[in-house]
């Protein structure tokens, strides 16, 4: 009678576990075939990717045959390194034809106080195609460096080799003491606090933001994709955020002539300061978190005062918070440290984004 009652329990149970099974069973084949289609229906509705202009570097990824090609429309006919005297920085601006309000806005605020140029490209492919207001511009500020390729993102690389390459040949009398800084039109830099990091670094190579163990974009709609026909490695040791780096004038020439034997990417600050720099000169980059890719989330003076450079500011956003910069810039030349207690110990890269 036990056996019986015993049989009764299992008998259902086992029954309750086939069914269970079979739908499991059902369910994963479901899965397996609504997965691909919801994968290909959600590519459908997406919009196209957008238009890279990457293949040119399918046919040539050789640097030296690119700047063999391009050559200067215009720059100034004397600048801070024609001058009879010590050059110990030189700051390059990356910039676009269109962006002439962001360059206004450099050249009202922080443009004033370094020796400062803007390195742009052409909308086309030659010196015909600059237009005239780009013209008028570089003919009345002095401070534009005009190259003949065609400006878009994905030439960026091209741009900082350019920038590289202007650098040590019109500077090439000061390149021992000298130190290039690479930014962006976007950028406020702090000259008082850029002073302090040259000052703190004697005899670095590469000072910039570093960022560590970064995994790679391969997302065609990412504005940083880099495709695996460019560059297989999904990871990269170490490298210094694009938004502005240090380069001392001395390694100029070493490491473009590294560059003219590694193939060309499109991310520049990979290429520079991790593939050819680091990987191919077995330099060192010096990471200072003052060189930040980053900015304040409270446009506060002392937020600023903590930083070398602040990255992704519209012209409105750099003119506003220039003048609290400013003044804070004056007291430290008059020997007073401006927000110390709030810099040694309430700031914080939490408070950026």
């Amino acid at each position: 009678m036990r056996k019986l009652q015993c049989l009764k329990i299992i008998i259902p149970r086992r029954r309750g576990a086939g069914v269970r099974l079979a739908l499991l069973a059902v369910w994963l084949a479901c899965l397996a075939v609504a997965w691909p289609l919801a994968h290909r229906c959600g590519q459908a509705l997406l919009p196209p990717p957008p238009v890279l202009a990457l293949d040119h570097f399918r046919l040539n990824r050789n640097l030296k045959t690119y700047l063999d090609d391009i050559i200067i429309a215009i720059e100034p006919s004397s600048t801070v390194c024609s001058l009879r005297q010590r050059v110990e920085l030189v700051v390059l601006v990356t910039s676009s034809p269109q962006r002439f309000l962001q360059r206004q806005a450099v050249r009202s605020t922080w443009g004033r106080h370094v020796p400062t140029y803007f390195v742009i490209g052409v909308d086309g492919t030659s010196a015909a195609d600059l237009t005239a207001d780009n013209y008028v511009e570089a003919k009345s500020y002095s401070d534009m460096i005009v190259f003949t390729f065609q400006d878009h993102y994905q030439n960026l690389t091209l741009k900082t080799a350019l920038m590289m390459h202007w650098t040590a040949t019109r500077c090439s009398e000061h390149l021992q003491e000298l130190m290039l800084f690479k930014t962006d039109d976007d950028v406020l830099v702090n000259p008082w606090v850029l002073r302090r990091v040259l000052q703190e670094h004697p005899g670095n190579d590469l000072i910039g933001y570093s960022k560590v163990n970064s995994s790679l974009h391969r997302d065609a709609y990412n504005k940083w994709y880099l495709p695996r026909w460019l560059y297989r490695p999904d990871f990269v040791s170490e490298y210094l955020s694009g938004t502005g780096y240090l380069i001392r004038g001395s390694k100029l020439n070493e490491i473009l002539k590294a560059a003219f034997d590694v193939p060309i990417i499109n991310l520049e600050d990979v290429y520079f300061t991790h593939i050819v720099s680091k990987v191919a000169l077995g330099l060192t980059l010096s990471h200072d978190r003052r060189l930040s890719p980053y900015k304040p989330w409270l446009p506060l003076g002392c937020m600023y005062w903590g930083l070398a450079s602040t990255h992704s500011l519209t012209p409105n956003e750099m003119l506003g918070a220039w003048p609290s910069v400013e003044a804070l810039g004056e007291q430290y030349e008059l020997g007073n440290e401006p927000c110390r207690y709030f810099v040694d110990n309430i700031w914080s890269e939490m408070y950026l984004f």
